[in-house]
């Protein structure tokens, strides 16, 4: 191993350590732990290196240490893993399931989906804010009802952020706009609940849960200290009911998380291929020294002829000097060339490896749906970035569609000269064929501009890129006027009752054809998508 790694100078430290341990009452054979090394082993690209494995149970907890030469035997190719802490933990809820042995904590987790064990990151927090509580997801997954959580997310949500937003809101105010919806809010604990009037649901739900601006603090700061309500409550004119189906389908929403992160990793997985790779492109060196070897070798035959057919010394002299400054002249006009061939090379992104961030950003240009996906997800990882479109998913004046549950955005070609701009935040910009934008998929929200009314068949292509994405369960928002312009297509997007295709094709608007998706491979990852023909795509 040591001759092996002694090939590759520029590394420093050839051995990679890992150690796999076993909780206590968990005795592994040597052959399982040996079996479990190669799997970690191919987990982090090294299966094909030089390693020793020893097990050790000298302790309480029976545990394999790995140790592998980083330099590849056949190559002399260094590995330094990328992101492989998470690679070993997903092994090891692999080698649980495979083995039958208890589950560790860790960034991974198996949970039961459609009778299914399958392998997701670990929730850290179930029961943050615009994530359904567990006790909730269970209610609506198992019963079929919907939640109090959901219905609070709903109608009262909205009917509470425009009260809050408006000029003179209070505190009798609020509780007015709850009680129209037979709701309540609450101290609890620390901070406030919202509780159902009707006593449907005895468990309230946290304020903050229901939209970050109710926190305790939030609503002391804009409305004063607590006050109970002083006035008589308004009659609700709509109350929560446990026996009405929800809206979404939380099987839907799990299948959906798990495809998300089978192509996620696959995406991984892929820039892991182009790293492998990619090859530096440089000019040849022997080349480069051929070259100037052939104006040494012009000069020295130029010479010789001048000392075979001038006799006269002096002008043999004078011919020579001629000869030593068209070759200098000669030599100085290839290094020129030499650098900036080089220098040109540099700036070439082609020949420049990109991180992963920079890869992703590429592919999505090319509407690649899992690095869409990835863009979006960095980019509601950003507080400011996740308000925002939080905002703009609530906000029922904007003119546009929204889907009930959270999804992310589509590069679709839409056909009649409509052409998609994915930005740096993973939101799809799509134009006209005069280059003007008309609408945007933010997600959950697809907004249309106001100059999409100006342009033929523009609101009928973002009215059929919703019927795909959000089915009959879309609602439109907006001004009247821009609502009596989607009605006039042939139905509302609410009360669509047909397939989302059909329902395009009855009001005559442009089907969108060959989104970009990442077919799940064999691997469970995502395969190169097909992209429909290229429509001036760019990143901005």
């Amino acid at each position: 191993m040591r001759a092996v790694a002694a090939q590759n100078a520029r590394v420093k430290d050839p051995v990679y350590h890992v150690v796999l341990s076993w909780p206590c009452g968990e005795t592994p054979t040597d052959e399982q732990a040996f079996a479990c090394g190669r799997h970690a082993l191919s987990a982090v690209g090294m299966q094909d290196h030089q390693y020793v494995f020893a097990v050790h149970r000298d302790t309480a907890h029976a545990h394999l240490h790995v140790a592998v030469n980083r330099v590849h035997p056949g190559t002399f190719a260094a590995v330094y893993p990328d992101r492989d802490y998470f690679k070993l933990d997903r092994a090891m809820r692999e080698l649980e399931l495979q083995h039958g042995w208890k589950h560790d904590s860790g960034p991974y987790a198996v949970f039961d989906r459609g009778g299914q064990k399958v392998i997701d990151w670990a929730r850290q927090a179930p029961d943050t804010t615009e994530r359904l509580p567990i006790r909730a997801a269970d209610m609506e997954r198992h019963a079929g009802a919907e939640s109090l959580f959901t219905y609070a997310r709903g109608e009262p949500k909205a009917a509470v952020l425009k009260l809050l937003s408006g000029p003179k809101p209070g505190w009798d105010n609020l509780h007015a706009t709850l009680a129209r919806f037979g709701l309540e809010l609450r101290p609890k604990g620390q901070g406030l609940a919202v509780y159902d009037l009707s006593g449907e649901s005895r468990t309230p739900v946290k304020a903050s849960d229901m939209h970050e601006s109710l926190s305790l603090p939030r609503l002391t700061r804009t409305l004063g200290a607590y006050k109970a309500p002083s006035t008589p409550r308004p009659l609700a004119q709509q109350r929560y009911d446990r026996f009405r189906e929800p809206v979404h389908d939380p099987a839907l929403s799990e299948q959906r998380r798990h495809e998300r992160a089978d192509a996620l990793r696959g995406l991984r997985e892929r820039y892991e291929k182009y790293r492998a790779g990619f090859e530096l492109r440089a000019l040849d060196e022997a080349t480069v020294k051929q070259r100037f070897e052939e104006l040494r070798a012009a000069s020295r035959c130029q010479r010789a002829q001048v000392r075979a057919s001038v006799r006269d010394a002096t002008t043999r002299k004078a011919l020579y000097s001629v000869i030593a400054f068209e070759t200098l002249r000669d030599r100085e006009r290839l290094r020129t060339t030499v650098r900036r061939d080089r220098a040109a090379l540099r700036k070439d992104r082609a020949d420049r490896q990109m991180s992963f961030r920079e890869w992703v950003a590429d592919r999505a240009a090319q509407g690649d749906a899992a690095a869409i996906s990835q863009l979006h997800g960095w980019a509601r990882a950003e507080p400011r970035e996740r308000r925002r479109l939080a905002e703009l998913t609530d906000a029922r004046h904007v003119d546009g569609f929204r889907g009930a549950q959270a999804v992310d955005p589509v590069a679709c070609d839409l056909g009649d000269g409509f052409t998609f701009v994915v930005l740096r935040n993973g939101t799809v910009s799509y134009r006209s064929s005069a280059g003007d934008e008309v609408f945007i998929d933010h997600g959950q929200r697809i907004e249309v501009l106001p100059g999409a009314l100006a342009h033929r068949n523009a609101l009928a292509a973002a009215h059929a890129l919703a019927l795909q994405k959000y089915g009959p369960g879309a609602e439109t928002t907006g001004q009247p006027g821009f609502k009596a312009a989607v009605a006039r297509l042939g139905s509302a997007v609410r009360t669509a009752s047909t397939a989302p295709m059909e329902a395009a094709a009855l009001s005559g608007s442009v089907q969108p054809r060959a989104c970009g998706s990442a077919e799940p491979t064999a691997g469970g990852g995502a395969a190169n998508p097909q992209p429909a023909p290229a429509r001036r795509r760019r990143m901005r």
